[in-house]
């Protein structure tokens, strides 16, 4: 078979009960560094009020006024839209309705609040580093395997700048930045690229690589010119088996309109999928897919032999 030697049945993908529970254990700890800064806040405040006696002796601290605002429940794009009277009435009706209630505990009461208005922060911010833990993931097993292999590569971080950059002699924790790579391989000049629209599809692609130098790649206009697509794969991170077969249909959806559009217009491409969870349905189709040559190449994101055997083709192509 000339896809994954490491998938050879369908149950090969499946997601064990350990990668799930490392998953979500993973992301437990992510959270909880995310929200960290909002711990050091609540707490640097308790400092900063240590011996007011009421609630509204707090409107006379200008420095804690900020995190009134907060705790207040203004987010920061309504601020836009309101002046200074406008915060003011806003941290009166946090103290009026609920710091006064408190009694002895207002400073307490201030501080669940503000932590429970952040928390919704903290839940956006998790729902967008789930997909760039997977795709971090993904980019140093690439790195992995060009530095196996003694191939040297070029990085760029993206937009605004679209600066490229030689190899470092350390890359540690460099898959935090990269946008798009390039290296040679005796196919010829290839570039990888992250989460771009593509015009002929008319959607986001997870993973985009192109037959181009880094002059080609144009700040990432490369997009434009679909002649020198080579593969599009869609990479899917989230661990909760709940939403997997969700995450396989939406990737799969997507695979079959990247197929369609570049098949349509002469193209040959080839495609993958690259999954965290992946149930046992799903598995069966990924499997069927790769066995009749609809998908390229695939990957359980948490199987290290499969990631590692998925970015060496990446690689080689």
């Amino acid at each position: 078979m000339a896809f994954n030697k490491f998938i050879t049945s369908d149950s090969d993908l499946v997601t064990t009960h350990q990668a799930t529970r490392a998953g979500f254990f993973s992301i437990a700890l992510e959270k909880n560094r995310v929200s960290d800064p909002y711990v050091k806040t609540a707490l640097s405040f308790k400092t900063m009020v240590n011996g007011v006696k009421s609630p509204n002796d707090l409107l006379n601290i200008p420095a804690i006024r900020p995190f009134l605002i907060a705790a207040s429940g203004l987010s920061d794009k309504s601020l836009n839209y309101l002046d200074e009277d406008d915060r003011t009435a806003a941290i009166k009706e946090l103290i009026d309705k609920f710091l006064k209630p408190a009694g002895q505990d207002f400073i307490d009461e201030v501080v669940y609040r503000y932590l429970l208005i952040k928390g919704d922060s903290v839940g956006g911010t998790m729902r967008n580093r789930i997909g760039a833990i997977g795709e971090e993931k993904l980019i140093r097993c690439i790195l992995s395997n060009l530095s196996v292999q003694g191939i040297t590569y070029d990085w760029c971080d993206g937009s605004p700048t679209y600066r490229w950059q030689r190899q470092p002699q350390n890359d540690a924790g460099l898959e935090q930045s990269i946008k798009a790579l390039h290296w040679k391989n005796s196919n010829g000049e290839r570039v990888l690229a992250f989460d771009m629209t593509i015009p002929l599809v008319g959607k986001n692609v997870d993973i985009c690589l192109f037959s181009s130098d880094v002059a080609g790649y144009d700040k990432g206009r490369i997009k434009n010119h679909p002649d020198k697509g080579l593969m599009f794969g869609e990479l899917k991170s989230g661990i909760d088996p709940a939403g997997a077969d969700e995450h396989w249909k939406t990737g799969n959806t997507a695979l079959q309109r990247i197929r369609n559009s570049f098949g349509d217009a002469n193209y040959s491409i080839q495609t993958s999928f690259v999954g965290a969870a992946i149930e046992k349905s799903m598995a069966i189709e990924i499997y069927d897919q790769l066995v009749d040559g609809t998908l390229s190449n695939a990957s359980n994101l948490h199987d290290v032999n499969q990631l590692n055997e998925y970015c060496n083709w990446v690689v080689s192509i």
